[in-house]
C-alpha cells in the first residue's frame, strides 16, 4: 500500500477571521507598516507606472478599496469578476472585496469576450474589475451579462473610464481609509479561482476563509521557510492558483516583499528583475526556465547571487532543465506539485532534500494514496491515482455537483494525476490519467519520454501524445519544437530515436512519429495543452 503523510504541523486557525486582516493588517500590529510589502515594475506601453508600496499603504488601499465596493451596494457573497493585471491594484481590490465579505474571482487575463461572458455568468459576478486597456475584451458581451450590475476600470496613464464605467481610483479617493474587517467563520467562502477547464467547461473552485492560512503555514513556512528578509518574484501571474501564492499569502504572511510584474513575461525582464530587486526567491514553470537557459551569457550578464531559491510547478520539471540551472547559476530549483483545488504545493522537493525528475516528498500538513482504477491501493514501485488529503482543500465545484462527487472524496481529492512513490520516499509524475499513451497493448507515460527528449540539444519544447498510425493503430507521437540552429529532417528524426534508444527508453516507448512545430499550445500558466494535440491527432487519424 502506498500511503504517506507529511510530517505534523500545528496550524492555528480562530473560528471567525477574515483572512485579509490577518495577512495585512497584522503586519501593521506586528510594526512592520514602514516596510516595502509590493514593488511593482511598471509597463510603458500598459501606461503602468512603477511604484512601491508599505504594508501601511497596503492596509490602507484595501480598506479604501473595500469602502468603495461597498458603496456600490457589494456585499457578503456578492461575487466580483477580477480580469486584472499584476499590479497593486489588483491586491487592493482582492484583499478588500474579501474585507466586506464579497468573493474575488481572478480570472486569466488573456481570454476571448466569449469566454469572460462564461464567467460572468456561471459566477453571476454583480461587478468586474478590470484594467482599462482589457476594456475591449468585455464591451462585447456586457449586455448578454445577466447579473453584472457595475464596472469598475482600474486606469492608467493610457486608458480612462467611460461615462458608463466607475472609475477604481476616484472610488479609492472617495472612501475612507478606515475599515473594520468583517469576521466571518473559517469555513465562510472568501475566494474563487477557475479550473483551467482541460477537459469541459471551467470549474468554479470555491475556496474558504482558513485556505490561504493552511497553505501559508505548511508549504511557504515549512518548506521554502520565507521570512520578512525574502523578496519574492513569481513570473506566473496573479489570476493563476500558483502565482497567488507566491505574490500575496505566501509573502505577507511572513511580512516579506513582492515584486510585480504587469508586463508579458520575457526571459531577459525576468533576469533584469532578479537583479534589479534583489530577488530572493524565484517562482516559474519548466517552460520558462528553459526559455531563461536560452538566454546566452545570462550567468555573467546578470547577477543572480541574491536567489536563495528557485521554485517550479504548473508542470513537472524534467531532471535535464534543474541540473542545466543549478550548474549554470548555483541555485537549487524545488519541483513541486499543487493544485487550484488545493490552494497550493502539497508535494516538494526540499532544501537539502532534492530528487531531480520528483515532484519530492509530502509539504508537512498533507497525506498522500495511490490507488488503481478501482480505489484499490497500489504498492511501492507501481503507478497509480494520486489522492491528497488537507486543510486547504476547496469546498466544492461552483454548480458541478456531478464532478463534486467525482472529484471531492470524503476528506480526500482525487487529483486526477498518475504518480509512483520510490523506496526512498519521492514521489514521481507520469502524466495525468488522461494523458497516458496505449501502444501495442501496453501504457506509456508521456512525462518519461519528455525528459529523455528534452537531454538532446536540438529539443527545446516537446509534447507525446497519443497517435495512430494508418490503421488507426495507438502509437507514441512527438511534437517537438527544435533549439536555435537546429533544423527538422528526417535524419533529425533518425537521430532523435538512436538517441532515445541509447538512452534506456524501451522500444515501444520510443516515438514512431515526429512532428516538428513552432510552438507548443500552453496556457497561460506554462502548461502543455496535450489534450489538444491529443484531439488533433485523433481528428486526423479517424476524420480521414
Amino acid at each position: 500500500m502506498v500511503y504517506e503523510k507529511g510530517e505534523d504541523v500545528e496550524i492555528e486557525i480562530p473560528e471567525r477571521m477574515n483572512i485579509a486582516e490577518i495577512l495585512i493588517d497584522d503586519n501593521v500590529r506586528a510594526g512592520r507598516g514602514e516596510k516595502i510589502a509590493v514593488r511593482c515594475c511598471g509597463d510603458s506601453s500598459l501606461g503602468i507606472k512603477k511604484s512601491e508600496v508599505t504594508y501601511h499603504e497596503l492596509m490602507e488601499l484595501t480598506n479604501r478599496a473595500g469602502n468603495g465596493l461597498k458603496k456600490v451596494g457589494l456585499g457578503v457573497d456578492d461575487r466580483i469578476l477580477m480580469i486584472a493585471l499584476d499590479t497593486p491594484e489588483f491586491l487592493s481590490a482582492f484583499f478588500g472585496a474579501i474585507k466586506i465579505g464579497a468573493i474575488p474571482v481572478p480570472v486569466n487575463t488573456m481570454l476571448s469576450p466569449e469566454e469572460y461572458l462564461y464567467y460572468l455568468n456561471d459566477s453571476r459576478a454583480k461587478a468586474v474589475v478590470i484594467h482599462g486597456n482589457l476594456i475591449d475584451r468585455i464591451s462585447p458581451i456586457l449586455n448578454k451579462a445577466e447579473f453584472l450590475k457595475h464596472v469598475i476600470v482600474i486606469e492608467t496613464e493610457k486608458f480612462t473610464a467611460s461615462s458608463s464605467q466607475i472609475s477604481f481610483q476616484n472610488l479609492i479617493d472617495e472612501s475612507s481609509e478606515e475599515l473594520e474587517p468583517l469576521k466571518l467563520s473559517k469555513d465562510s467562502m472568501a475566494f474563487w479561482l477557475y479550473s483551467s477547464g482541460t477537459t469541459g467547461l471551467p470549474k468554479g473552485v470555491v475556496h474558504l476563509q482558513h485556505d490561504m492560512l493552511y497553505s501559508a503555514d505548511t508549504y511557504y513556512k515549512h518548506v521554502l521557510e520565507i521570512d520578512e528578509n525574502d523578496v519574492c518574484y513569481s513570473v506566473s501571474k496573479l489570476f493563476f492558483a500558483y502565482g497567488l501564492g507566491n505574490s500575496t499569502y505566501g509573502v505577507f504572511r511572513f511580512g516579506a516583499e513582492t515584486v510585480l510584474d504587469p508586463g508579458i513575461p520575457d526571459p531577459e525582464k525576468s533576469f533584469r528583475i532578479v537583479e534589479d530587486y534583489r530577488v530572493s526567491v524565484l517562482f516559474t514553470v519548466p517552460a520558462f526556465y528553459n526559455r531563461m537557459l536560452g538566454v546566452e551569457k545570462a550567468e555573467n550578464r546578470f547577477d543572480t547571487s541574491s536567489l536563495r531559491l528557485c521554485v517550479n510547478a504548473g508542470e513537472a520539471l524534467p531532471a535535464v532543465t534543474y541540473q542545466r540551472w543549478k550548474e549554470r547559476f548555483g541555485v537549487d530549483i524545488l519541483d513541486g506539485i499543487g493544485a487550484t483545488e488545493l490552494t497550493h504545493i502539497f508535494i516538494s522537493n526540499r532544501p537539502g532534500k532534492i530528487k531531480p525528475g520528483t515532484s519530492g516528498v509530502p509539504v508537512p500538513g498533507y497525506e498522500l494514496k495511490l490507488v488503481d482504477e478501482n480505489g484499490n491501493d497500489v504498492p511501492v514501485g507501481k503507478s497509480g491515482k494520486l489522492l491528497v488529503k488537507g486543510d486547504s482543500i476547496a469546498a466544492f465545484y461552483w454548480e458541478k455537483h456531478e464532478k463534486t462527487k467525482k472529484s471531492f472524496i470524503g476528506e480526500w481529492f482525487d487529483t486526477g494525476d498518475m504518480y509512483i512513490r520510490d523506496e526512498d520516499g519521492f514521489w514521481t509524475h507520469v502524466g495525468r490519467a488522461d494523458d497516458l499513451i496505449r501502444t501495442r497493448g501496453l501504457w506509456v507515460s508521456p512525462v518519461e519520454v519528455e525528459n529523455a527528449l528534452l537531454k538532446h540539444p536540438a529539443v527545446e519544447l516537446c509534447a507525446v501524445v497519443q497517435g495512430y498510425d494508418e490503421n488507426r493503430a495507438g502509437i507514441v507521437k512527438a511534437f517537438v519544437v527544435l533549439s536555435q540552429g537546429a533544423d527538422p529532417s528526417k535524419g533529425l528524426e533518425d537521430e532523435l530515436k538512436s538517441f532515445l534508444r541509447e538512452s534506456g527508453l524501451k522500444g515501444y516507448k520510443i516515438p514512431e512519429r515526429f512532428e516538428f512545430v513552432s510552438e507548443l499550445p500552453m496556457t497561460a500558466t506554462g502548461k502543455i495543452q496535450r489534450y489538444k494535440l491529443r484531439l488533433l491527432e485523433r481528428e486526423r487519424a479517424f476524420s480521414a
